[in-house]
């Protein structure tokens, strides 16, 4: 089956929003509703096959991130996995961070008793970091991999750097729009944490993420496994979204997960230069590595536009923000064009 015939949505809408929710497949919602059979029609079992099922639930997670399986946490998504993380951390930690990151993270920050330190959103963001380390005494670095607002993808040879210089720095992630973008090795990417959402690029629906951790995590929080696990567990988890989100992985591996990266990066490519040549800016184009968000200035004329050619965007910050995921094609790319051209958004 083609994919795009799996996502019923496409049928209607020009999709460029997967950075803010990605679309259910057919494949997961069949899935899910013959998966709640098994509550309906067994009860009390539903719940004891999932806490057996939770180890392998870790297991194909940590499969997908390259990560250690008792080092790898279901949560139910970004903003309770951050807070879980920043828990770990000791009163008066030296926290670094973006000032336009993402605002789940900016608030888990500055809910804590932490020592706040910032740079400034910029095109050479890695220097500003490598200043800020140079020049403060810092014990946690916690930034998005990928910048919501505007796309910009931090350099992760960078962070490899980082963990060179600065081996007791604690570097924690938000992978959310990355992982599901790119391959992702958690091992060997000098990240100590990352946290992660499942119903933007994984398609795993909503109520799904998780936590990893390193060893150097635990040793420098006096952490240990079991006490991340208990905090985590206290109550019930998602049961449904936990098992969709073992079904998304299975899903992007089963349809050969590189090689629709691969693709994606084309259409990536064309939408950059087709808005390059329009006159219509795209952010920090000049970077080297880009993600899979396109943003341009926002212009609310332009937002009223793509709004009535039925074109699926966010508006976020000073940014419209469009994002290409594997189900989208080259259709999907040239209808945006034209609108602009038609339109004379030159």
């Amino acid at each position: 089956m083609e994919i795009r015939n799996d996502f019923p949505l496409l049928n209607s809408s020009t999709y460029l929003n997967t950075a803010y929710v990605g679309l259910m497949s057919k494949s997961l919602y069949d899935f899910r509703v013959n998966f709640e059979l098994e509550y309906l029609l067994e009860g009390d079992e539903y719940k004891l096959n999932a806490y057996k099922r939770l180890d392998m639930t870790h297991a194909s997670i940590a499969d997908f991130i390259s990560s250690q399986k008792d080092q790898t946490y279901f949560v139910p998504n970004f903003s309770t996995g951050i807070r879980l993380v920043l828990d770990r951390l000791k009163l008066g930690t030296n926290l670094l961070f973006i000032d336009e990151d993402y605002h789940s993270l900016l608030s888990a920050i500055e809910e804590r008793d932490f020592n706040l330190f910032s740079v400034k959103m910029q095109e050479n963001i890695e220097s500003a970091i490598a200043n800020a380390l140079e020049n403060n005494s810092i014990d946690v670095l916690v930034l998005s991999i990928v910048q919501y607002t505007n796309g910009l993808i931090i350099d992760l040879d960078f962070i490899l750097e980082l963990k060179n210089k600065y081996p007791e720095l604690l570097i924690i992630g938000d992978a959310t729009q990355y992982i599901g973008t790119n391959v992702f090795n958690f091992s060997e990417s000098s990240f100590d944490a990352i946290v992660c959402s499942g119903y933007k690029w994984l398609l795993a629906g909503f109520g799904s993420g998780f936590i990893a951790v390193s060893d150097d995590f635990l040793r420098l929080t006096n952490s240990t496994k079991a006490e991340i696990q208990t905090k985590i567990f206290a109550g019930h988890f998602n049961i449904l979204a936990a098992a969709s989100l073992v079904f998304a992985l299975d899903y992007l591996k089963s349809n050969g997960f590189e090689k629709l990266i691969e693709k994606n990066h084309i259409l990536l490519s064309k939408l950059r230069k087709g808005l390059s040549d329009l006159g219509l800016k795209p952010a920090y184009l000049s970077r080297k590595k880009q993600s899979s968000i396109v943003s341009i200035p926002y212009e609310e004329s332009i937002s009223k536009i793509l709004e009535e050619s039925k074109i699926r965007f966010s508006h976020r910050g000073n940014y419209i923000r469009f994002s290409v995921h594997f189900y989208n094609i080259e259709t999907d790319i040239e209808k945006l064009l034209s609108v602009f051209e038609k339109k004379g958004i030159v």
